[in-house]
């Protein structure tokens, strides 16, 4: 029998991490990524396959997203994200000290990635979740394979 944390380490392993720009795309029809993002998002869902994403990267979109698009935009995401979740279509990681150190910590242990502080904690959170892809138009997270092999990254071209 399957204890609850193998369960949870299989489910994450199923799941597609979003990063930021997946979901910056995704809620702005004027992004060049918009249909692309709107796309793989409703096959995935069509697919049932789960989705991941941080909390904090939430609360910078929602900040984004009411600087840019204005204040019922962004609390439409935030109810887009709050179904999902209680759908269980998306899992939210929060972030914590632990994990805010081992970021820092990988930022010095892999300075030729050039990672930012959030790229890091993503980096992080796939790493100690077992996530095998993400989707993301960050350039950045195409390094992500040299440090795990079963990490696919989605589009594979911009």
């Amino acid at each position: 029998m399957m204890n609850s944390t193998t369960k949870a380490s299989i489910e994450f392993q199923q799941a597609v991490f979003l990063d930021e720009s997946a979901l910056m795309a995704y809620m702005n029809p004027d992004d060049p990524n918009y249909f692309k993002a709107r796309s793989f998002i409703m096959d995935m869902e069509d697919l049932d396959r789960p989705f991941i994403s941080t909390s904090h990267l939430i609360f910078d979109l929602h900040e984004w997203l009411r600087d840019n698009h204005g204040y019922t935009h962004a609390e439409f995401f935030l109810d887009v994200i709050e179904r999902s979740v209680r759908q269980g279509k998306l899992t939210l990681i929060s972030g914590n000290s632990e994990l805010e150190q081992e970021a820092k910590n990988f930022l010095q242990q892999c300075p030729e990635f050039r990672f930012s502080l959030r790229e890091a904690t993503t980096a992080v959170v796939m790493l100690t979740y077992q996530i095998r892809r993400i989707f993301t138009f960050n350039r950045s997270y195409l390094r992500l394979p040299t440090l795990n092999q079963d990490i696919r990254v989605i589009p594979t071209a911009y």
